[in-house]
This record gives structure tokens, sequence and C-alpha cells, in this order.
């Protein structure tokens, strides 16, 4: 086809075909590549009879496999608008089932794309409906394609279609649609997007383009986007696209400039500079790391675990090697818990050998690190096996034990409680704490043999407190309660009610809780009552107001009335007309 007839063509066209379409001719250069980088060929869809008769009263479907088939995008497209010419939103749809058996071909993407705009401009709901028939691949740019096109028409109905999408599709339309209309003000779009709740899109767009404006300048685009009324996510995903910006633009020679800005701005923020000193460090880490270890030092113990981090990553050796000398270790004391994180996980399956590399100091706690991180991935027998032989080498592993142990426990907490009882030794003070924290595990998803094994222990471990309290802990207070009768006898004050009063309290239970007393000797009853007073004036102060003129005796109200009035000493829960209520309860002799 050559210049003039193509010309006259379009020409023609002009009136008659759609905005959408001839917007694509522009937008979508005839040159672009195509989506698929392998070509398929295709078969004609009918007979070659029919497509060599030149019959002008060929099906559509026919005329739509010859555009297809024709190698020139230039006259692809123009063989595409003859096509469309004076169609109906039900002709074009049907053009673009079409596509939908022929994906695999070369030049079936710019002729959807340029379907779908013409359908956008005549019936927009329809073409966004047949969006998601396609390809999956190409939802994206065919989303756009719809979205710019309704834009222009009618924003308002396009920002309610989209408001209802799913994400990423969801984002990804609106802004298209605030990027291209004309039509709405600002006042107009803050309503309509504040009544459709997409205001958090909106304010990205908007912030998307102030910051277009100053993103070659770092200090006011740090600023803006710190400044941004905007959520978490979006102002990390705005200081990321700045900080990546900067090093393009400048690269890295003077990374101690860069490192003395981002404190600048960054100092009095909490953690926000993370990723914009990772995406300085990313290109040369170790450049980083060499700059960073001239400036102050109260800059290095902000940025040095992002850099060392982007070290590791690229070169864990020598990482590894640069935070284990003497002077860094002394001066960075604060930062080597964060180090190890990052180098220990990653060694942790090799901890035996790595374990030599470590400090002195920090030992131990590496130790842990590894066994915690490995005890979520590992059988219990390997976690075993691996304390033993660091046991062997002189390493103290009580700390790592008592770690493996709270994760064996929310895996198998029987089996947890079992191992942790017959070892007590490897544990650390005793291995109380260890047992204690498996058996709370064991008292969730099973507290009768929770129950059961706590009394088989010995009475002086207290261990049936351990699962009543942590069942009432967790809500269960009626579970926690039935196991009251099956406490053994303690030779002391029994603390245990204290703890349970306190969870009755806070729910509100306030008659179960008093009802705790009638468990108590009588010598045991003033304390139990004083030690009632701090949830129930912090939780339930309206009903102490009630019940304190209601309890039993005399000398039982005239405790919980000096409780009351001690604990108004340390913090003012009550009015000045509620004290004198307090000390109306009170003899003379002790107001």
């Amino acid at each position: 086809m050559n210049s003039p007839r193509l010309v006259v063509c379009l020409a023609s066209l002009t009136a008659g075909v759609g905005l959408g379409v001839l917007i694509s001719f522009f937008v979508f250069s005839p040159d672009r590549a195509e989506m698929n980088a392998s070509p398929q060929s295709i078969g004609s869809i009918y007979s070659s009879e029919n497509i060599e008769s030149g019959n002008s009263q060929q099906p559509a479907s026919n005329s739509l496999a010859m555009v297809i088939e024709l190698e020139s995008p230039i006259e692809r497209r123009a063989g595409l608008y003859q096509l469309v010419n004076n169609k109906s939103s039900e002709q074009i749809t049907e053009f673009i089932k079409q596509t939908f058996d022929i994906e695999n071909v070369q030049s079936s993407y710019s002729v959807q794309r340029l379907l779908f705009a013409e359908l956008a401009r005549i019936d927009p709901a329809k073409s966004l409906e047949l969006v998601w028939k396609t390809a999956r691949i190409r939802w994206g740019p065919l989303l756009d394609v719809v979205a710019m096109q309704w834009s222009m028409s009618a924003p308002d109905n396009a920002l309610r279609a989209f408001s209802v999408l799913e994400e990423p599709w969801k984002s990804r339309a609106l802004a298209v649609v605030f990027q291209h209309q004309d039509t709405l003000d600002v006042v107009e779009l803050k309503d309509l997007t504040q009544s459709l709740n997409i205001t958090d899109t909106f304010v990205k767009w908007t912030y998307e383009g102030q910051l277009a404006a100053v993103i070659d300048e770092p200090r006011k685009a740090f600023t803006l986007a710190l400044e941004a009324d905007t959520s978490y996510f979006h102002r990390h995903y705005m200081l990321t696209q700045i900080a990546r910006r900067w090093v393009e633009r400048e690269g890295i020679d003077d990374i101690s400039t860069m490192l003395s800005l981002v404190y600048d701005v960054f100092a009095d923020t909490r953690f926000l500079w993370s990723s914009v000193v990772s995406e300085i460090a990313a290109p040369n880490p170790e450049l980083a790391w060499k700059q960073l270890s001239s400036m102050p030092l109260e800059i290095q113990k902000l940025f040095a675990d992002d850099v060392f981090d982007e070290w590791f990553e690229r070169d864990p050796d020598a990482a590894i090697e640069a935070i284990r000398t003497q002077e860094y270790v002394g001066a960075m004391a604060s930062e080597m818990y964060s180090h190890l994180l990052t180098w220990i996980r990653a060694v942790s399956d090799r901890i035996l050998e790595y374990i030599e590399l470590v400090p002195e100091d920090y030992k131990m706690i590496a130790i842990e690190i590894a066994v915690e991180h490995l005890a979520e991935k590992s059988p219990p027998n390997e976690i075993i096996d691996l304390l033993t032989q660091l046991r062997l080498r002189g390493f103290n592993t009580q700390e790592a034990t008592s770690s493996f142990v709270s994760v064996w426990s929310t895996k198998d907490p029987l089996a947890a409680v079992e191992w942790a009882s017959d070892n007590l030794d490897q544990g650390p003070r005793d291995g109380h704490w260890m047992l204690r924290t498996a058996l709370e595990r064991l008292a969730l998803s099973d507290p009768e043999r929770a129950m059961e094994f706590a009394l088989k222990q010995p009475e002086e471990r207290r261990l049936e407190d351990v699962v009543i309290l942590e069942l009432m802990q967790q809500g269960e207070l009626d579970k926690g309660l039935s196991f009251l009768p099956q406490i053994r006898e303690t030779s002391g004050y029994p603390y245990i009610y204290n703890g349970i009063s306190y969870h009755l309290i806070v729910a509100g239970r306030i008659e179960d809780a008093l009802a705790l007393a009638d468990r108590l000797e009588e010598a045991e009853k003033p304390q139990f009552y004083s030690r009632l007073v701090y949830p129930w004036l912090r939780f339930e102060l309206e009903s102490l107001l009630e019940f304190l003129p209601k309890l039993p005796t005399e000398e039982t109200r005239r405790t919980v009335a000096i409780a009351v009035l001690g604990e108004q000493e340390r913090y003012p829960y009550l009015t000045a007309n509620e004290l004198d209520y307090i000390r109306s309860l009170l003899p003379d002799e002790t107001n």
C-alpha cells in the first residue's frame, strides 16, 4: 500500500472512525515491538477462495483475519480502520472476541489495542468487561487503553467503575483517569473520590505529580515524602524512587556527601532512611562501607546495618571480615546484634564452622540466633544433636536450648514439654522457664493433658498455676476456673488467686472475682482484697464504687478502702467526690 493511498484512507475515515482508534494510531507507533517475541503464522479462518474473491460482503471475521495477516503495521492499521468504520458496539465486541483464539499471533496484540480503544469510545463498560477475557499478560496495557479513552468522555463514570476493581488494577486504572481527564476540577475530584472511598489513591497520584517536579532536588524531594500525608508503604515507595533517581543521576563517587544529606534530613525519623541508604549502597556496598567508616560515629550507628546488609548479600566473606575487627566491635557494639542476625541466619546450617569467626563476646548470642532460625524448619532431633555438638566444644547453649524448646512447642507442645522436663539441666535457671513456656503452649492445645502433666511434677514448681493462668490470659476463663479444685495447697499465700482475679475483673466478671475469697483462709483474705484493688480501679472503677459498700464485713470494706487510697496516691483514678466517698467508709482515725 503506497503513502498517498494511506493518506486518503485516513482522511476519509476521520469522520466515521472513532477518536479512540485514531488516538491509538499515534500513541502506539507502528514500529513498536509486539508483546509476543515468537510470532507464529496463522491460517486463514475461512477458505482461501473467499479471501481471494475480494467480495465486499465477506463476513466480519474473514475481514479481521485478513487484517491480522497483513505484515505491514501501517497497512494493518489502515485495514482495521476500514473494518471498524460505522460498526456498532456489538460488532466490535465480536471482533475482540475473535482475537481471543489467536492471541499467540504477534500482530494480534496491536489489533486488540485498537479494537479496545474504539469499543471504549462507544461502550466503555463493555470494553472493561472484555479486558479480563484476554491473556493475563495483556490486562494492564489494555486496561490503560480503556481508562484513557473513558477518562476523556466520562471521567466520573470511569472512576465509579474502576473504584470497585481489585488491586493492582484499581490503582492503575484510577491513576490513568486522574492523569488524562480534564473536565473535573480539584474540588470535584476530592468530593467524588471521597464518596467512592478512593481518596488514598487520589492522594498518592497527587503526591506523585508533586514529586516529579522536585525529584532532581534530593533534599526537597525527601522532605516532601517525609511530610506527605500518605500511607507508610507509599511513603517508602516515594523515598525509594527518589534515592534510585539520585544514584542514577549523580553516581556513587561521593557517597559520604549523600549519606550526610540523608542524615540531616532523616536523623529525627524512625528508620525511614533504611530504603534510601540501601539504594545508595547497592551499586557498590564495599565502597559505601569504607566511606561510611570515615564519617562521624553517630552517622555510622544509624546507617551501618543497611550498608552491611547490602554488602553481605553481595560479598558475605568480606562483609563478615569487616565487622570482626576489634576496633569495629569496640566502637559499634550496639550494632553487632543486628549484624549477627543477617550473618548468622544466612549460615545457620553451617554454624559449627562459622562460630569461630564470631567475636568472642557474641558467640553465645550467635548460637541462639542460629538455633532459633534452624528450629523453624529442621526436625527437633537435628537441633538436639547440634546443641550437643556445641556443648561438647565448650559453648554455653542454655539460652539457645530455651529458644529451641519455645519454637518446638508451637509445633508439638507435648513432645517439647516431655523433652524439657527430662532435660531441665540444659536450660537456663534450672530449666524452669523453658519448661513453663512449653507447658503454656500445651495448655492451649490440650488443657487436660497439660494439667495432668503439671500435677505429676513436684509441688514446689506450681506448674498447675502455669496452666490455669495461661488459660485465663488467653480468655479461656471458664476452662481455667474449672481446674481450680485440682490445685494443690501451698505453705504460704496462694498468689495464683491474684492472677485469676485480675483476668476476671478485666473481663467484667466482678462477682466471680470476689467469689474466689471463699476458697481462702480468713487470714489470707485481707491480702487478697488488697491486691484486688489495682485492676478493679483501673478497669472497673464504677463497679468498685458499686460493690464496695456491699462487701461482707466492715473489716473487708476498710481493707479495700485503704488500698484504694494507696493506689490513688500513685495515680489519680478518683474524683474529689469519689475520694470523699471512699474516706467515709473508714474510721476517723484512719483518715
